[in-house]
Order: C-alpha cells, then sequence, then structure tokens
C-alpha cells in the first residue's frame, strides 16, 4: 500500500484540509499519513482564523514519519504562514527525487473569509513551487501566483500546473495540465467535464490533489492521474444538490 504524506490545515468541519486529504486516499487505496500544519476556525459560513503549528514540531513530525518507511507521494494543501512554507521545504528535501510532490496552493476559501498575504504568496514562489512535481491552482490563486500564466510557474520550476477550471463559466468545466515537454503545438493537455448546477462545494481542490497524488504514488503517468482523478470527482459532483440556504455543499465522498 503506498504511503502518501499530507500536509495542511485542520478543518473542524471536517470539510476540507487533511480530513478530507486522508479519506480520499483511503478511499483510493493508499495509506494516508497526515500533519496538521495549522488549526482552523472556519465551517459553511467562511473562514474565521488559523493558528500555525510550530515549525519545529512539523519538522519532528515529518522526520518521524520518514523514518517509519518510504513515501510515494507528498500532497501539500493549505500553509499557514510564510515561515512554514520554509520549513516545509526544508523538511521534505530528502523526498525532493523520491516522492511525487504535489503542492495545492490554498489562497482562498470556497467559503470565504481567507486571504494571503504577499510574504505567504512569494514564499510559495520561492520555496514550494520549485520542487513540486505538480502543483495544482484554481483560476484564482493562478492569477496570485503567476499572473494567471501557467508558464510562469513552469519557469519558476514546476514541472507541471494542472489549471483547474472548476470557477470558471459555460457548460463545461476545463482543466488545463500545462507540462515542460509541452506539446507540439504548445497547447496543454485539456480535461473537458460537464458543468453541474451544484452551487459551491467545499473540498474539491482538496480532493481532486489528493486524489492525483494517490494514482501518482501508484505509478500511474501524470495525465492519467489527473484524468482519473478529474472524472471521478466529476462523477462525485454530479450528485451534489444546491442547497436551499446558499451555503456550500460538502463533497460526497466515495469510491470510484
Amino acid at each position: 500500500m503506498a504511503r502518501v504524506l499530507l500536509l495542511g490545515g485542520l478543518d473542524p468541519s471536517g470539510g476540507a484540509g487533511i480530513t478530507v486529504d486522508a479519506a480520499v486516499v483511503s478511499l483510493l487505496g493508499g495509506e494516508p499519513l497526515p500533519i496538521a500544519l495549522a488549526t482552523t476556525v472556519q465551517g459553511l459560513r467562511g473562514f474565521v482564523r488559523s493558528v500555525p503549528i510550530d515549525a519545529a514540531v512539523i519538522r519532528e513530525q515529518i522526520a518521524t514519519v520518514l523514518a517509519d518507511g518510504p513515501v510515494r507521494a507528498v500532497k501539500i494543501g493549505y500553509v499557514g504562514s510564510a515561515e512554514q512554507v520554509v520549513a516545509v521545504a526544508e523538511a521534505l528535501q530528502p523526498l525532493r527525487d523520491a516522492a511525487k510532490i504535489i503542492v495545492d496552493p490554498v489562497l482562498s476559501a470556497t467559503a470565504g473569509g481567507m486571504s494571503s498575504g504577499d510574504d505567504l504568496v512569494v514564499a510559495y514562489r520561492e520555496h514550494l513551487v520549485p520542487f513540486a512535481q505538480l502543483v495544482t491552482p484554481n483560476t484564482l490563486e493562478l492569477a496570485v501566483l503567476a499572473d494567471g500564466c501557467a508558464d510562469s510557474l513552469l519557469e519558476l520550476g514546476a514541472q507541471a500546473v494542472l489549471h483547474k477550471g472548476g470557477h470558471g463559466e459555460g457548460p463545461d468545466a476545463i482543466d488545463e495540465l500545462w507540462t515542460g515537454e509541452r506539446l507540439a503545438d504548445g497547447a496543454p493537455v485539456r480535461f473537458q467535464r460537464e458543468r453541474f448546477d451544484c452551487g459551491p462545494v467545499r473540498g474539491t481542490g482538496c480532493a481532486l490533489a489528493s486524489a492525483i497524488a494517490t494514482h501518482l504514488a501508484n505509478e500511474c503517468s501524470l495525465v492519467d492521474a489527473c484524468r482519473t482523478a478529474g472524472d471521478w470527482l466529476s462523477a462525485l459532483l454530479s450528485r451534489v444538490k444546491q442547497r436551499p440556504d446558499g451555503l456550500p455543499a460538502r463533497v460526497p465522498l466515495s469510491k470510484p
């Protein structure tokens, strides 16, 4: 069973963060190794605040997990501060060439209330993006990180960028996979799926990135991992009913 290291925030409402990450990895046949980088105060009505975990504790936890055995993939979600970004990057150096590292840059919350400072954005660009096998920003996050240009993240060192199209408009949601080894015409690999009228849904980014990480840990190719994970998430979203109170729904997790 492939071990997948999960770094992110602890959401007390259970709708996002490492709780969702761990559930997804388990559903897809991996062994989840969740480490909280921050505890948060959030729920269906929005993100209130976060309390970062001490960086020394995070380093010790990561070192202890790595001493237990090999890790095939790492998924990095919410990071509470620029200082934590640096600590995480340093602690993961032993895995730089040994595991697939997926960075899901959590810079906003579906339920609202989260804002990211410039120092955190700069830290992502300088310390996490350069050694990521895959970065998975939505449209808003790509705008903040790279002025909307996936190539900019590739130039920083990321091997690939999956620009998620769930926040767009129109009948279809289109994800674009940009890699350093571009197709002959310079176009990304596009995954086109139906957009469902289900209103806002929490935890979709966490679920997608964790699913991709698990597939990569099980030796899937990058394109297949992104396609399979996206198809699975789309099938889950097709079952979501928009809440009458307008608050975000949760991803109804289940096996493929």
